[in-house]
């Protein structure tokens, strides 16, 4: 089924619709100027979508109206408008609207990425979820489709992202797709001090320091056929890395104090919230061992670079407190605008703690206060719009601000458009020289001949 976008040609239709598109949605853009009630909508559309930007609650009730009188009351209606006050939107609510929506910013990015966490919340988009990890995005579908492709091999696996994005429930799922008889075996490297860090890994026999009075297998051999996920490598000592580095290569590991080998038969995956690259230029990681464990990669989204997933996110920690509690919350209709104008730091796991800490402050008929939600975010760090172009005019000549403006201008668009130069032609507005003329001068590394491709 289709998703039929609604607005007047004042509103970047296509622009909106191509972001769309490119999450995997079937979208129509529509406009509404002259043709509204008198024109079918194509069969196939399952769901309407009005934009209505900047105007007040009546034209917008109006439109409103106009809209659910034309599409009858089969279909759902979502509108996208400026923040409203919870009597206006419940007018809204009252001209047809099923559901209404504020974007972050009217920018084209920002409309449909508010868009597209409502469509996935509501089931437009599939898969949302992989094992314990949540997400309907096409940068978490990709996840979901390499996770399962690595899953059932035999080789090291490097997970990289920042604190909270879920390293360690990305590793629980790689395991649980692989199909290994042997136990999950997760070690934190941080949390074991470095002077027992290779006891604790690789073993050791008994009289090999003081203290060691038995022998003990490490766990990496203790972990049988299993998988071992050692969290925050980048913390390991070098001596440290380096005994890695030979389990890797040799699959086997030797106790301290023994001169006897042990075979390791454990998946080894790992991870880190580190630029493991820098490290390795700082002289902090081995490079042979970097160059061993990045052949499979992982690179998990900051919460904020898909934001979309907020509601199916929120949702789900509310279901989690449910089962947990045995209570019957539900996410605040209408109250969930504000987490979008924060860029979530601490990721997944800091907008875990804002919804519990929501839900436990729910009132007695079951109801979280979306005012309990925008508290907990306001006077947070503030999302910057990604676009802003920083300058000191004390420093800065006209001519430098032009150029830094020109190479983000250039970078933002192609990300937009998710490096496709002919759409992002078209959003620019500029003839196809102009464009591959100013991107050649934006980028000292580009090439006449590679811009043309």
């Amino acid at each position: 089924m289709s998703v039929a976008l609604l607005a007047s040609n004042q509103v970047p239709l296509e622009g909106i619709a191509g972001a769309l598109r490119r999450e995997g949605l079937d979208v129509l853009a529509l406009s509404t100027d002259g043709r509204l009630g008198r024109e079918p909508l194509p069969d196939p559309v399952g769901k309407i979508v009005l934009i209505l930007p900047q105007q007040g609650v009546i034209d917008t009730g109006e439109q409103t109206a106009a809209v659910r009188d034309a599409i009858g009351e089969r279909l759902r209606l979502i509108v996208c408008t400026s923040q409203l006050a919870k009597a206006d939107r419940e007018v809204l609510l009252d001209c047809g609207a099923s559901e209404v929506i504020t974007p972050q910013q009217w920018a084209t990015g920002h409309v449909a990425e508010r868009v597209l966490a409502q469509l996935i919340l509501e089931g437009d988009v599939i898969p949302q979820a992989s094992g314990r990890l949540r997400g309907a995005t096409k940068a978490m579908r990709a996840l979901y489709a390499h996770i399962r492709t690595v899953a059932p091999l035999h080789e090291p696996i490097l997970i990289l992202g920042e604190t909270g994005t879920g390293k360690e429930l990305v590793a629980r799922e790689i395991h649980d797709l692989s199909g290994r008889a042997g136990e999950y075996l997760p070690v934190n490297c941080p949390e074991i001090s470095p002077e027992l860090l290779s006891s604790e890994l690789f073993g050791h026999e008994k009289g090999a320091f003081t203290g060691a009075d038995r022998a003990r297998v490490g766990l990496i051999a203790a972990a049988g056929k299993g998988t071992v996920f050692l969290d925050e490598i980048g913390d390991l000592d070098l001596q440290s890395q380096a005994k890695l580095l030979r389990v890797l290569e040799d699959h086997k590991v030797r106790r301290v104090g023994s001169n006897h080998l042990d075979e390791v038969h454990a998946r080894i995956v790992l991870a880190t919230n580190r630029n493991l690259q820098d490290a390795c230029a700082e002289g902090k990681f081995r490079l042979d061992l970097f160059e061993r464990i990045r052949g499979f990669t992982l690179e998990l989204p900051p919460l904020r670079e898909r934001k979309a997933d907020l509601l199916l996110l929120s949702q789900h920690f509310v279901e989690e407190y449910n089962k947990e509690y045995k209570t019957g919350l539900a996410l605040p209709i209408g109250g969930l605008d504000a987490l979008f104008r924060y860029d979530w730091p601490g990721n997944v796991r800091e907008l875990r703690a804002v919804i519990r800490k929501a839900a436990a402050y729910a009132d007695s008929a079951g109801n979280i206060s979306p005012l309990i939600l925008q508290e907990s975010v306001r006077g947070r760090e503030m999302t910057v719009p990604p676009n802003a172009v920083p300058f000191d005019p004390a420093v800065d000549s006209w001519k430098d601000l032009v150029s830094r403006a020109q190479a983000m201008y250039f970078r933002a668009v192609l990300l937009q458009t998710g490096g496709n130069k002919e759409e992002a032609i078209k959003l620019s507005g500029l003839s196809r020289s102009q464009f591959f003329g100013k991107l050649r001068k934006s980028s000292k590394d580009s090439t006449p001949e590679k811009e043309v491709e």
